[in-house]
Parts: structure tokens; C-alpha cells; sequence
């Protein structure tokens, strides 16, 4: 087991784990990123080489909330280097290893909990059906009991390394159910008799991870069921927590490597006989993107904090914070990619490619009308001050006389 480093004066935990995640990601240079683009897949040594190295098993040794920052530290190194391997370690972590160590109890489930912490099985999840998206309540697998397991029907689509992975997380309702959300969670191994991966889909951006579909009719064992039956939907929407705050952490880091590379830039090009970034307007685009970014860092840090003393992942503000960050990181990186003129347009400069990369953000995890409604359903609900303020002014609310 990897031992904890002892700290120096200045250095916190969050330093020194982010600096382990930056060695491992060293050994994997530009070109060999630059080859995963190209190829649609990131190879399930890259994510084995973090569990390796313990990164997985030290994010949640302390905790789910506690090992929060290590999370934050992880997404944002790794999103530095490719955003599709952040894709891949983030079902990975997040989801797969979060519902095995919330979840599991067997010995195979167990087991399988400490090969997926140390890498050496790599997980993914599938949710979204061909015929609809975000809406879980929607779901038309079944999972059917017989024999003591589980004959297991559907198809899932758009799940994210579902090409590299060995096991995908399925969600799953019973033959009649009793009410929409009468869902379960199973663990269905890819390389099962009865699988199949039907293909793969070319998207906009995170073309380091691929993005596939598969159609599966098999028979599994009893433990093939993850938690209890019947409220799998509870446990999918408590693990989208923790992936939402991961695409936080993911879309500041992607926000302030645009904003350091425009910088840079507006320091060497000249127009005439002067610096870009010593024009007014180059100025202030840039300092209104850094204080977007400020303000996004310093939410994401108050939600950590507040996660890890309540014990419990808050939900409606991680929704909105999600919400603000997908529109806002757009916008810093458009806005980078401007005063990189044509230059940031081209493939040559990773500008296009962070651009690509975090729109997903507005998609996955929740697209942003999803999160708007749950966001609002926070707000509906009673609130006596105000509803007597109101009920007063209104009472007052009446013509005067006279001119």
C-alpha cells in the first residue's frame, strides 16, 4: 500500500498529491497524446498507470467528501496533459470505483473494488439509451431475476471508454416495474458472451476518449447486482455529484491553461511598435476572464469545504456551480482563442482543441437545462419573510389620491 508522504512547512496534501499525479502524467509526452487524438482512444495503460502509482486508492482512502481536493488535483492535472484520459479517470474514479466502495459487499464485489483502486481493472457507465438522454427515468434495460442471477437486456449508447474499459456500470429497471424510477445498477463485464460493442461515435471534442454503444443479452450471477434493487436511480444521482464537481475542477483547469497560453502570447506579438497585451482592449478582455476564473476557483474551493463538513454532497450548489462554469469557461477560452487571431483557430495551437474539449461540459454530467431545473426546484419552496413581504407590499399596493 502506497504510503502517505510526510509534508514539508509549506506544502499541503493537496500540493503533494497533485504533484504525484503530474510525475505520472510525465511519462506520457505530447506525441503520444497527440496519438490518442488520432486514434480515438486512450489506452487503459494510462489510466492503470495512476492506480499503479495509488492515486486512485489515495483520493478515497479518507473518505468520499474528505478526499474531495485530491479529486479537484487529479481532474485538473490531468486535464492539463488530455482531456480525454481526465474523461476516462473521471467514470472511472468517480463512478465506478465510488458506487464499488459505496456500494459493494460480496467478495467478488470486493475484489473487484481493490483491482479497479490499483488499476488493474478499469471501469465505465452506461446510462444513456438510444432513445433518450439525460432523463434516467426513461430507461428501458431490464434486468430480469432467474435462477439465482440475472438475465440482463438492452442497449446503451454514448458511454465514454466503453472501448478500453472492463466492466460498464448498467442501469437497469425490472421486466414491470412498479414505479419509473424502480431502477437497479449492475456490473456487467465487457468481455461477457452476449456483449457487444456495436461501434463508436466521432465527436466534437474529448477525442482522446472514445465514445461508444453496446447491445448486451446475458445471464449474470446474483452479485452481478450492485446495492440494493429497486433504487439504483438514488445511487446514480448521488455518484453525478461527484462527477459534476470533477467537470468543475476539469473546466478551471482548462480555463487558466487558455488564459496563461493568451497571456504569453499578448507578451511576444506586437502590432506596430506595440505589445498585444498592451492594448486596452486585450487588457481588460483578459482581466474580466481572470476574474470569471478567480471566481470560479474560489466557488469550487467553498463547495469542497462545505462537502467535506457537512459529510454530504451539495447538490442544488454543485448543479449551479456546473451550470456557470460550462458557460463561463466558454467564454474565457473563446475569448483566448480571439487574441490568438488565426493562430487559434489552428490545430497547430491547443487553443481549438480546449475550446472542443469543454463544451461537452454543457452536455455531460446533466445538460444545462437539466441542471436549471434542479437549481430552481431549490429555490421553490416557502419562505416566510419573504412570502409575508410580499403579501403586505401588495396589500399596500393601491393608487394614491389626488394628482
Amino acid at each position: 500500500m502506497t504510503r502517505a508522504p510526510v509534508l514539508t512547512h509549506h506544502e499541503t496534501d493537496q500540493d503533494v498529491y497533485r504533484a504525484e499525479v503530474s510525475k505520472v502524467l510525465s511519462s506520457f509526452g505530447e506525441d503520444t497524446v497527440a496519438l490518442w487524438e488520432r486514434e480515438r482512444h486512450t489506452p487503459r495503460e494510462a489510466p492503470a498507470a495512476l492506480g499503479a502509482a495509488g492515486l486512485f486508492r489515495r483520493r478515497w482512502e479518507d473518505g468520499a467528501e474528505e478526499g474531495l481536493p485530491r479529486l479537484v488535483a487529479m481532474c485538473q492535472e490531468i486535464c492539463r496533459v488530455s482531456g480525454g484520459l481526465a474523461l476516462v479517470a473521471m467514470g472511472h474514479s468517480e463512478i465506478f470505483i465510488g458506487a464499488l466502495r459505496w456500494l459493494g459487499e460480496t467478495p467478488s464485489q470486493l475484489s473487484l473494488l481493490e483491482d479497479a483502486l490499483d488499476g488493474r481493472v478499469i471501469g465505465c457507465f452506461g446510462a444513456t439509451e438510444p432513445q433518450g438522454g439525460s432523463n434516467l427515468r426513461g430507461v428501458r434495460t431490464t434486468a430480469i431475476a432467474e435462477d439465482g442471477g440475472w438475465r440482463l437486456r438492452g442497449t446503451k449508447r454514448y458511454i465514454s471508454n466503453v472501448g478500453r474499459a472492463d466492466y460498464v456500470l448498467v442501469l437497469a429497471k425490472p421486466e414491470k416495474p412498479e414505479h419509473v424510477s424502480d431502477l437497479s445498477l449492475f456490473l456487467l463485464p465487457l468481455d461477457h458472451p452476449g456483449v457487444s460493442i456495436d461501434g463508436f461515435f466521432d465527436t466534437v471534442g474529448m477525442q482522446g476518449c472514445d465514445v461508444g454503444q453496446i447491445t448486451f443479452d446475458v445471464t449474470l450471477p446474483y452479485d452481478a447486482l450492485l446495492g440494493r434493487s429497486g433504487i439504483g436511480l438514488l445511487y446514480a444521482t448521488h455518484l453525478l455529484q461527484f462527477e459534476r464537481l470533477a467537470i468543475c475542477a476539469q473546466l478551471t483547469a482548462a480555463a487558466d491553461t487558455a488564459l496563461r497560453l493568451a497571456v504569453a502570447y499578448g507578451r511576444r506579438r506586437t502590432v506596430g511598435d506595440q505589445r498585444i497585451l498592451d492594448k486596452q482592449a486585450i487588457r481588460h478582455k483578459l482581466a474580466n476572464c481572470q476574474a470569471e476564473l478567480w471566481n470560479l476557483e474560489s466557488r469550487l474551493s467553498e463547495l469542497v469545504s462545505l462537502a467535506q463538513r457537512n459529510g454530504k454532497m451539495p447538490a442544488h450548489e454543485i448543479s449551479a456551480l456546473k451550470l456557470t462554469a460550462g458557460e463561463s469557461t466558454g467564454r474565457i477560452i473563446d475569448t483566448c482563442m480571439q487574441i490568438f487571431g488565426a493562430r487559434g483557430y489552428s490545430k497547430n495551437f491547443p487553443l481549438e482543441r480546449l475550446w472542443r474539449d469543454t463544451r461537452l461540459a454543457r452536455l455531460g454530467g446533466g445538460t444545462d437545462e437539466v441542471l436549471s431545473d434542479l437549481v430552481v426546484s431549490g429555490l421553490d419552496r416557502h419562505d416566510p419573510k419573504a412570502d409575508d413581504l410580499i403579501a403586505r407590499l401588495e396589500a399596500l399596493d393601491a393608487p394614491r389620491n389626488g394628482p
